[in-house]
């Protein structure tokens, strides 16, 4: 079966379609422009450098940046992360997470526990998130670390209020935006965010391979990777300016070219008509099976999210029936242990279905009648 013949439901993962605009400008770079930008004075190096530019002003624009010069693109939302967290956190520093964090935050924490010193407390993000937070902070507290959005259910975190709460207390504010971007609307100034973690591939409908960190004026981060910043390179060490000393070596040109026209895509739509129309095909899939005593879901409230079980059946073999109907969704913990037992969904996990901005409501009726193939089964 052929992509396009597809009914594609792990947006979550990797979004998919991805806009015409963002394919052509992609293969337009790697044939008319793709030289190394910042990376040489010929025509080739300047257009490249030209559209990584005009990367940082979209993304500068479309979170509330300060500047764009603060805007630094890395490999994906991981990279970023770690960018993040090891080149802000202090050792023998204390740092707050949430319940719901995916591991690419959980494990750069639990290595810097192991070797570093450096300690850290899980808040809950039932009931009054703030006073949660507020209740575990302790003097040496350097650090939050939090998703907006979780990447299994569609609970949202109140940023502005956590924002202000930390920056009242003189703590860093890291933000993953992996869920997010693109689908929610983010202003890092009103929201007191230090470090907003993004990326390119998932709300923003870029390709794969580029993701990226903004930080807030002030904050510059110990290097995660040292090598060529195109400038400054008679220096030992990486340089003291954003974005070259946090992105050494060549960038992924092309892969940018078409998260520029990702993000244009979002900024013509608006965050919140994509999130509407994510909303509006989840919420007929959840209506449909609503009551159906054969299903077990765990996600709760509004959102391009449904997080279930067929009881009885592994969430494994749920997803691989339904593949074989044509249906890709995604089975397991989601790389998100953490946030699967806040859930409380079995040891195996669940399978998730995730809408994107390119999902149609033949997509969702589609997928609801796969799933009663599925049910059949039961």
């Amino acid at each position: 079966m052929k992509a396009k013949e597809l009914c594609y439901f792990d947006n979550a993962a990797t979004s998919f379609p991805k806009p015409a605009a963002v394919v052509r400008e992609s293969m337009r770079c790697m044939r008319e422009y793709c030289g190394n930008p910042g990376r040489g004075s010929h025509r080739l190096s300047l257009l490249a450098s030209e559209k990584l530019y005009e990367a940082r002003e979209l993304c500068a624009l479309l979170f509330g940046a300060q500047s764009s010069e603060n805007v630094v693109f890395t490999l994906n939302a991981t990279h970023a992360l770690n960018t993040a967290i090891f080149g802000l956190c202090p050792e023998g520093a204390h740092v707050l997470i949430s319940d719901l964090e995916h591991n690419s935050t959980l494990r750069p924490l639990e290595y810097l526990k192991r070797y570093k010193g450096v300690s850290y407390s899980v808040f809950s993000t039932s009931g009054d998130i703030l006073a949660n937070v507020e209740k575990i902070i302790k003097e040496n507290t350097a650090m939050l670390v939090c998703t907006h959005t979780s990447n299994i259910c569609n609970k949202v975190l109140p940023l502005p209020k956590i924002g202000r709460l930390l920056h009242e207390k003189g703590i860093i504010f890291v933000v993953d935006a992996s869920q997010s971007a693109g689908v929610h609307r983010i202003d890092m100034q009103a929201s007191r965010i230090s470090a907003l973690c993004f990326p390119g591939h998932k709300g923003l409908l870029g390709p794969q391979g580029v993701g990226g960190a903004v930080f807030s004026d002030g904050i510059l981060p110990r290097p995660l990777i040292y090598g060529g910043s195109g400038s400054e390179s008679r220096l030992l060490l990486m340089p003291d300016k954003l974005p070259d000393r946090l992105e050494a070596g060549t960038m992924a040109t092309p892969a940018i070219a078409g998260l520029c026209e990702g993000i244009k895509y979002v900024l013509q739509r608006g965050e919140e008509n994509i999130f509407e129309k994510e909303c509006s095909v989840m919420d007929t899939v959840r209506k449909r099976f609503s009551g159906d005593e054969r299903i077990e879901t765990y996600s709760k409230g509004r959102g391009g999210i449904w997080l279930f079980n067929i009881k009885g059946q592994s969430s494994q073999k749920t997803a691989q029936r339904l593949d074989d109907l044509g249906v890709c969704v995604r089975a397991g913990l989601h790389c998100a242990p953490l946030a699967h037992k806040t859930l409380e969904t079995p040891e195996s996990g669940a399978v998730r279905v995730s809408a994107g901005a390119l999902t149609t409501a033949s997509d969702g009726e589609r997928f609801c009648v796969a799933l009663e193939k599925v049910l059949r089964f039961v």
